[in-house]
């Protein structure tokens, strides 16, 4: 009879997980690093996790869901400058504080190792979508598909946190330009 899995080995592998991807890139991250990293014999990270892959979609789910988790003061319907400003600023925030969680959420989205199955539409991301979908569509964007906004927003949203991580003393008028380019960007025409 094989014994319940450890919730703790189970963090601690995610967690090594996402320190080794930090550090090294996915690819250069064998999962006997980051068994040891996780002081787990390497043969214990595939009882919880069968391949690399399905630990890169585990930890990808669980990142996301973090931010998604930061939501709790969501202003439900206002209008979509307020809705998008508000997940523009959670997102630098996060990104601000978490650097090498924003590094691993990019490697990972970049790594075409995703399960699509695994790719739920979060509440943040259909926020995302929603808001700029009204402000592209009240401006004669209405062509531009949805996903596509939503990867502009985030490109915009992570150039803003990269130059703010190099550049601290710049931060407010940052975000302020940031955000202000992005809105500019949807519904100027």
């Amino acid at each position: 009879m094989a014994r319940p899995k450890s919730e703790d080995k189970r963090r601690a592998i995610l967690d090594a997980a996402l320190r080794i991807f930090s550090e090294r890139g996915i690819a250069d991250a064998p999962t006997s690093a980051i068994s040891k990293a996780a002081g787990v014999a390497e043969g214990t990270l595939f009882t919880y996790f069968k391949t690399k892959n399905d630990l890169m979609n585990a930890l990808y789910l669980e990142l996301r869901g973090e931010f998604s988790g930061h939501l709790t003061d969501f202003p439900h319907g206002s209008e979509a400058q307020t809705r998008l400003r508000y997940i523009w600023d959670k997102y630098l925030e996060l990104g601000a504080a978490y650097p090498e969680r924003l590094k691993v959420l990019a490697q990972l989205r970049a790594s075409g190792k995703l399960f699509r199955e695994n790719e739920p539409r979060a509440f943040a991301i259909l926020e995302v979508m929603n808001a700029t979908r009204e402000a592209a569509d009240a401006n004669g964007l209405r062509e531009a598909p949805s996903e596509y906004l939503v990867l502009m927003m985030r490109a915009q949203a992570e150039a803003t946190i990269e130059f703010i991580n190099a550049h601290p003393e710049s931060t407010p008028i940052c975000r302020e330009m940031g955000f202000k380019m992005l809105w500019c960007g949807l519904t100027a025409l």
